[in-house]
């Protein structure tokens, strides 16, 4: 009888390219126009048709929008992070597996129709691939909107017809890609000819390129990571504003639900005047009572820009669950195990008691008191180290 393939050796590997990640978030604002996304007064991502035109990521703003006139310039999204986890939980009710590398960059499991589908709804590269390495080659390859797929076998071919700039997807700098077009180079299959050490010894970012022209090449891809979490939701008829009577509610059902567990941030999706806010609040201290979960669904609704507008459904969530871990004595009564160490060592232990917190001199400010363990006190040695001096507070007699 012959052996079952696994499921993940049957799909070939997926890798899709949502970038740049900022730029792709405000695909939909830009329809078209040159697109650069700023943050601190210089330019962090921009659009390929911005690119063509002139701007570059890390000048300043003003330089690129002198450069490019009608250059739509938004600030970097506040929730980037949090749209990024999204799109994973969408992406991951496709398939089982979804490896991240990066924001705007994830390995998937996926059939080549279902890639394609995948690239067409959501205007990404993707490459196909038997292998991780050339899946992301082929994604840098492809279009927006397209996917490339590349059979097994034709792996090579497709790596020589390459032509060398794409390798800047995959780690080459653009002082690499200068060098070796004053070489002559200019397909990857250039460069595939030389030798593994001759990559090496020539480019400072040679070994990072080695797995993509060279090998060894991976098939695995890892499980989407499946966080822990909790979910309270409620629809409202007529639409109502998201008052604190219902932030309580909803805080209320998430405390019950924790059940001695704490989270780690709180998400808030709302619905209204046919529009979808989404808004994320990560919390500085763990979120374990009713109060911080009522705190935190507020500010997250505030981020998603819903606070104010009638509402048809809110949904919360609460994500990142542990159960907070608590030290504990080492002995269960106090004074229980210093018996034995003060039987050996008799004198050891003082306990410190400030007296004078605004004493000229440090040694005036506090005395030494005998340690008392059950009814027991240690004896105190007092004294100076002067003969025939009175020893002042917090002196040692040796």
């Amino acid at each position: 009888m012959k052996p079952k393939t696994p499921v993940q050796a049957r799909l070939p590997v997926v890798a899709a390219l949502f970038l740049p990640w900022p730029v792709w978030l405000f695909r939909e604002e830009a329809k078209g126009l040159p697109l650069a996304v700023h943050r601190g007064g210089r330019v962090v991502a921009v659009s390929p048709l911005a690119r063509k035109l002139g701007a570059q990521p890390g000048m300043a703003l003003e330089a690129a929008q002198a450069r490019v006139a009608s250059l739509l310039a938004l600030p970097y999204p506040s929730q980037a992070e949090a749209a990024w986890r999204s799109l994973l939980r969408e992406l991951h009710a496709l398939t089982p597996w979804v490896e991240p590398l990066e924001p705007g960059v994830a390995f998937l499991r996926l059939s080549p129709e279902e890639a394609r589908l995948l690239a067409q709804g959501y205007g990404a590269r993707v490459g196909v691939a038997p292998w991780r390495e050339v899946a992301l080659l082929a994604a840098w390859a492809a279009r927006e909107g397209e996917a490339r797929v590349v059979a097994e076998g034709e792996e090579g071919g497709f790596l020589d017809r390459l032509p060398l700039h794409l390798l800047r997807g995959v780690g080459l700098t653009p002082e690499g890609l200068a060098r070796l077009r004053l070489l002559g180079l200019g397909r990857v299959g250039e460069l595939r000819a030389w030798k593994p050490h001759q990559v090496a010894a020539y480019l400072p970012e040679g070994r990072a390129l080695l797995p993509f022209l060279h090998g060894p090449w991976r098939r695995e891809v890892a499980r989407f990571p499946e966080e822990a979490a909790l979910e309270a939701h409620l629809s409202l008829h007529p639409p109502a504003e998201a008052s604190l009577g219902l932030l309580a509610h909803l805080a209320g059902r998430l405390f019950r639900g924790l059940a001695g567990r704490a989270a780690s941030r709180v998400e808030v999706e709302a619905v209204g005047q046919g529009l979808r806010f989404r808004g994320e609040h990560l919390a500085k201290v763990p979120i374990g009572d009713e109060a911080g979960m009522r705190l935190a669904l507020e500010l997250a609704l505030r981020k998603s820009g819903a606070l104010g507008l009638p509402l048809e459904e809110v949904r919360a969530r609460a994500l990142g669950l542990f159960r907070p871990s608590r030290q504990e004595g080492l002995w269960r009564r106090a004074g229980e195990g210093l018996e034995g160490v003060l039987a050996r060592f008799p004198g050891v232990f003082f306990r410190v008691e400030v007296v004078d917190l605004e004493a000229l001199a440090p040694e005036w400010g506090f005395r030494l008191v005998p340690w008392e363990v059950e009814g027991a006190a240690l004896p105190f040695a007092g004294g100076s180290g002067v003969p025939g001096r009175k020893a002042p507070l917090g002196a040692l007699s040796r």
